[in-house]
């Protein structure tokens, strides 16, 4: 009987001990956020160089470990959705001081919930990443290659978003980001088949730019 009671009370710990760790996930994931977006607003309003790599790639890196190091798919979701809304909070609050400032790139409501689905599907993907199966190479392919659009946008001239001087120090910035990715979230050899995923998104995007 004694032992039951010792092993429940290790149980109910080890559950509180997991609870307190995924609020504390949580709470980190808007409040860093909400810091990275405040030194985002001083770039912009400074109009520094480093503002065009520092936004959106910061909040994507954010978002990227708020969902891979989340508990479980669910709680990935929700943090990278808070890791989202933290630097929102922060860009909102800067355009009190300048109002024609256009948050996260996006120049209306609508792109603006285009932009914070896509980083928290990025949230997503990172998660789904660490599983070692062939899912987790195609989660890791496509969360690769979704960073990688982003930088064929801007550096291609066809590119919706294309900016003047993207190419070539900013694009080999996103090159590495990309190369990151694969390595850090995939193993061995999953590495090689995130990256064929994403190499075939790539190929597949530039063909229609």
């Amino acid at each position: 009987m004694a032992r039951l009671e010792r092993s429940f009370d290790y149980d109910c710990a080890e559950l509180d001990r997991r609870q307190r760790g995924i609020v504390l996930h949580m709470v980190l994931s808007l409040v860093v956020g909400m810091l990275l977006g405040s030194l985002g607003a001083v770039l912009s309003h400074a109009h520094s160089p480093l503002g065009s790599l520092y936004e959106p790639y910061a909040y994507v890196l954010l978002v990227v470990v708020a969902g891979y190091t989340a508990a479980g798919l669910g709680w990935a979701a929700l943090s990278s959705a808070l890791a989202t809304f933290g630097p929102l909070l922060s860009l909102l609050a800067a355009t009190f001081f300048d109002p024609g400032a256009v948050l996260l790139g996006a120049g209306s409501a609508a792109a603006m919930n285009v932009t914070v689905a896509t980083l928290v599907v990025v949230g997503v993907l990172a998660h789904l990443a660490r599983r070692d199966t062939l899912w987790g190479d195609l989660a890791g392919g496509v969360l690769a290659g979704l960073v990688a659009l982003d930088g064929l946008d801007k550096a291609l001239p066809g590119g919706p978003e294309h900016v003047p001087g993207f190419w070539p120090w900013k694009a080999l910035v996103v090159g590495a980001l990309v190369l990151g990715l694969l390595v850090t979230t995939r193993p061995g050899w999953g590495r090689a088949r995130s990256a064929a995923v994403t190499l075939a998104i790539v190929a597949a995007c530039a063909a229609f730019l």
